[in-house]
């Protein structure tokens, strides 16, 4: 995104009024819809039908995962189970293209085509098509969020920026959960496990199903101990506490008539975790969230129509040594409505519009309030050129009103009305998938997102001490990333597998430092320090990947990510010194691999990480700034054997990090082995 009105305005009103057009174009068309379109997606029918995962998450239309005009990957139920995670970073570190920073025993950091760091702020986070990660830092707590793994259905992973087609923020990536429909789906599972680290955790997930829909309601617990490796004397001296978990959702469908259908969920959430906040300090956090959702679907002579309306409540309870205690309290409120349709059987239309408006309290100095309004359009457009051809376009405006509210700190150099900005951006996305063959399919894409600096870097971290207040910037620019890439996707029947190469090209203007980069003098206090820009940086990589089978029970696969990033930083930023750094920090080989073997009541399944030497972050006493420190490579193995006792029972061990403990495998503390043991329940 971009101020406004700011330098090359007269070309940004042009875009504008070329996005205004579209969506007013889309509109008027709406009335020649035809109803084709279904309300909901029954995933298992149509992945029965098609023999691989389908989605509608990309265009809104049901779509095999190889025709989707993004470069998206589908971890399955089953993968999931048979990962022996237990939970969702463990099983996206057995992704292709996407980086876990593990740095305890129930948090990590999760970023997409590299550039991760601690509270890595540009990957989107979505459950059931809403947003779970954290404004306030611009981050994912992926211990606080609220669903069990019993509970999922498919995992999307969407490499590179794609906010015109997925929304606000999607600025490096997207993790889309979606859980089972109780419409369609009867799950009911419960289980219970123990191992190391003093670990003990219950799930469970149960379905309820009756005439005209469907609740399913699902719970869980965990406590661990952290791992009891030495803390690094850069990540501070305060002690680990132990974690613990709590998470309750609720997802019910109801069927209002032949054509209309009601949605409603809530959540709740609680978790205690130590986390390595993006200074690379050890703090403990304690996360609650809640949220409540209604989605209305109504099949029309107009199309498609969908309202949902959400709204999120999430506390943030932080300490560290090296700072008084922050809260936030933060609150979402997203309203969205789209209509889908389609003219003739070639074109499929998308309009949407959105309002989302966030509020946050200001912290650890208490008193104000900064917020923002956005108002979105989008539009999508999917045209099916041949049989074997197809170009999907989207486009996305955004038009953010930044605002604060209450009392200021003495001699602080900001007054309220610094924050009466508007900000205004247009995001694209173009997709051409051609079906070369029966067994090929070519892919080129071109995508942007945008990092809006989250509500702490705009204002709302105010933090004084004697010698300099940190504060949050009004005036902090957002991060705008743009992706090249191109794809091949061949099946392979006779090894019942596939095989997948994505090169890429990523360039980000504006990436935030976390370290103080701007200084404002006091009136008679202490100087303020606030974040900055740390400049641009470009990456090249490419993806490879291979699956397969053999003797019907054996099933592998192997994957390979090479990517070089170059940054293009101001001199107080590199070598990471202002704790921003994705040249040295992010590894150029990362080889992962699986094998697995069924038969029977038996499942063996064994993972396999190889990332090789690079850089982690560090922080330097008193927070003084970041430095560099080596990160040798390292392999490691994950495994799970299960043995179903009965048709309900199935027991099962699992661990991870087996092969060396302790290991480095970030400038953290060193990961410690994990095993635990499975009891699972399907009546």
């Amino acid at each position: 995104m971009v101020k406004f009105p700011s330098p090359g305005h007269v070309s940004r009103q042009a875009k504008l009024r070329k996005t205004l057009i579209f969506v007013a174009s889309v509109g008027a068309t709406v009335v020649a819809s035809t109803r084709s379109l279904a309300q909901t997606i029954e995933y298992g029918a149509l992945e029965q039908l098609f023999g691989e995962p389908v989605t509608n998450s990309a265009t809104g239309s049901p779509q095999r995962v190889t025709d989707v005009p993004v470069n998206m990957q589908i971890v399955t139920a089953n993968e999931i189970r048979r990962s022996g995670a237990r939970d969702i970073p463990g099983v996206l570190r057995h992704v292709v293209g996407v980086d876990v920073m593990q740095w305890n025993s129930s948090n990590a950091d999760i970023g997409v085509r590299g550039y991760d760091q601690a509270f890595s702020p540009r990957v989107l986070v979505l459950i059931d098509g809403r947003q779970v990660y954290a404004d306030h830092y611009g981050y994912t707590n992926w211990a606080s969020l609220p669903v069990e793994l019993g509970a999922i259905r498919q995992i999307e992973v969407i490499k590179g920026p794609n906010a015109a087609l997925f929304g606000f923020n999607a600025a490096n990536g997207v993790i889309n959960i979606i859980t089972y429909d109780p419409l369609y789906d009867d799950v009911n599972t419960a289980s219970i496990s123990g191992g190391t680290q003093g670990m003990g955790e219950v799930s469970a997930v149960k379905t309820f199903k009756f005439e005209g829909g469907g609740v399913r309601l699902s719970a869980g617990g965990r406590i661990d101990d952290d791992f009891a490796t030495p803390i690094p004397t850069s990540a501070g001296t305060l002690t680990r506490r132990r974690n613990d978990r709590f998470a309750l959702d609720l997802k019910s469908v109801f069927r209002l008539g032949s054509d209309v259908q009601l949605g409603l969920d809530a959540s709740h959430s609680a978790a205690a975790t130590n986390d390595i906040d993006p200074t690379y300090t050890l703090a403990n956090d304690q996360h609650y969230t809640s949220s409540l959702m209604g989605r209305l679907t109504a099949e029309t002579g107009w199309g498609l129509l969908e309202a949902t309306l959400y709204r999120n409540w999430a506390s943030l309870h932080y300490h560290s040594a090296l700072s008084p205690p922050i809260t936030f309290s933060d609150e979402v409120t997203v309203a969205h409505v789209e209509d889908l349709f389609k003219i003739g059987s070639d074109h499929t239309f998308r309009a949407s519009l959105e309002y989302r408006y966030n509020t946050v309290n200001t912290s650890s100095f208490a008193g104000g309030r900064v917020y923002y309004s956005d108002y979105a359009a989008s539009g999508m457009w999917n045209w099916t050129i041949t049989p074997t051809l197809s170009l999907t376009n989207a486009l996305r405006w955004e038009n953010l009103h930044l605002g604060r509210s209450g009392v200021v700190p003495i001699g602080y150099p900001f007054n309220n009305s610094d924050w009466n900005r508007v900000v205004m951006e247009i995001s694209n996305s173009t997709g051409l998938v051609w079906k070369a063959t029966d067994n090929d399919t070519l892919r080129l894409i071109v995508s942007q997102g945008d990092q809006l600096p989250n509500l702490a870097d705009l204002g709302a971290l105010l933090v004084p001490s004697s010698a300099a207040t940190f504060s949050g910037n009004p005036n902090a620019e957002q991060t705008n990333i743009n992706n090249y890439e191109i794809n091949w996707d061949r099946a392979l029947p006779e090894i019942g597998g596939s095989f997948r190469v994505a090169g890429f090209y990523l360039y980000g203007t504006d990436f935030a430092t976390v370290g103080p980069a701007e200084f404002f003098p006091g009136s008679g206090t202490a100087p303020y320090v606030t974040a900055g820009q740390a400049g641009s940086s470009d990456a090249r990589g490419v993806e490879l990947s291979l699956t397969g089978m053999f003797a019907k029970n054996w099933r592998w696969g192997v994957n390979y990510r090479f990517e070089s990033i170059e940054d293009h930083f101001i001199p107080e930023a590199q070598s990471g010194a202002l704790f921003v750094d994705f040249e040295h920090v992010t590894p150029r080989h990362v080889v992962k691999a699986n094998l697995g073997w069924a038969r029977g009541g038996w499942e063996i399944d064994s993972y396999f990480y190889y990332q090789s030497s690079t850089r982690g972050l560090e922080s330097l006493p008193f927070n003084a700034g970041g430095f560099l420190s080596p990160v040798p490579d390292y392999l490691s193995a994950d495994a799970r054997i299960a043995y179903r006792l009965n048709d309900w029972a199935t027991l099962s061990i699992s661990g991870q990090n087996l092969l060396s403990s302790p290991q480095q495998q970030t400038s953290g503390p060193r990961v410690e082995r994990r095993i635990f043991a499975t009891l699972m329940f399907n009546p």
